[in-house]
């Protein structure tokens, strides 16, 4: 995944982004609804990985009130944003694969459908690994590989090209957890399906979160996108609404307190 592009177009959708955010929202309220009742208080350092516009930081802020509450992002459009939602943030311009702070000095990371932009879950885990405290804590909401799949579909039936971005699966970041030296005290799976008047709607509603990034070469013909979306068709329900489903992911994991040797 080249990061820099996928930056650039989070970038520009930063001053629309909240106005179509609606399932990113429902998935961080309920990633959060598992964050506010861990046995955290009066926190030193709490940091939101891909913050975005830092939906996440006024809860974390109010629940946790920690000496540090950074907001990590790629995008420095995104991160002003960020600030306006919650002015004690710190803000940090950096890659959340390979986050800059100190080993053993985080109490709490959460992050909100960013990581599915990783390459590979082992290095983001290993390095939380590593920056945690012991019995800290890693919330993670992020993406499966059946999200979006009636669009996958449509687009199947036009062309072999990939048009919709291909996430991680359960079964990788499960392997990835184990490898890790992080304890799973969580793992939950769910299918939301969200409804659209119309396929158009969806496809610019991904183009307005930004989220519509594919590493390709070019971009599908005028004529193509006409093809899938008359494929689109037959997802129709009878409502005459059409579904875009997401696969979620939610993990809480821990890092095992430091062993005491008498």
């Amino acid at each position: 995944m080249d990061k820099q592009a996928v930056a650039k177009t989070f970038s520009l959708a930063a001053a629309h982004y909240d106005s179509v955010a609606h399932l990113q929202r429902t998935v961080a309220d309920r990633l959060m609804a598992i964050v506010v009742n861990l046995p955290i208080n009066d926190a030193e350092k709490v940091v939101d990985l891909g913050t975005g516009t830092g939906y996440l930081l006024p809860t974390l802020a109010q629940r946790f009130k920690p000496q540090q509450l950074f907001g990590l992002d790629l995008s420095s459009e995104m991160l002003e944003h960020a600030s306006d939602r919650e002015p004690s943030v710190i803000k940090l311009q950096a890659d959340l694969e390979c986050p800059p702070f100190e080993h053993n000095s985080i109490e709490l990371a959460t992050t909100s459908l960013a990581v599915q932009w990783l390459e590979q879950p082992t290095r983001f885990l290993k390095n939380l690994n590593e920056q945690l405290k012991p019995g800290g804590y890693l919330a993670i909401a992020t993406l499966g590989p059946h999200t979006l799949n009636e669009l996958k579909s449509a687009w199947q039936q036009v062309d072999h090209v990939r048009h919709v971005n291909e996430f991680h699966s359960a079964q990788e970041w499960l392997g990835a957890i184990e490898h890790s030296e992080l304890e799973a005290t969580l793992w939950r799976e769910e299918h939301i399906e969200v409804l659209y008047e119309s396929p158009l709607k969806l496809l610019n509603e991904l183009k307005l979160l930004g989220a519509s990034h594919v590493d390709r070469q070019d971009q599908p013909k005028v004529s193509s996108v006409r093809k899938m979306l008359r494929a689109y068709q037959g997802f129709q329900k009878p409502t005459k609404q059409f579904p875009a489903t997401w696969e979620v992911y939610y993990a809480l994991l821990r890092k095992p307190k430091t062993k005491q040797f008498v």
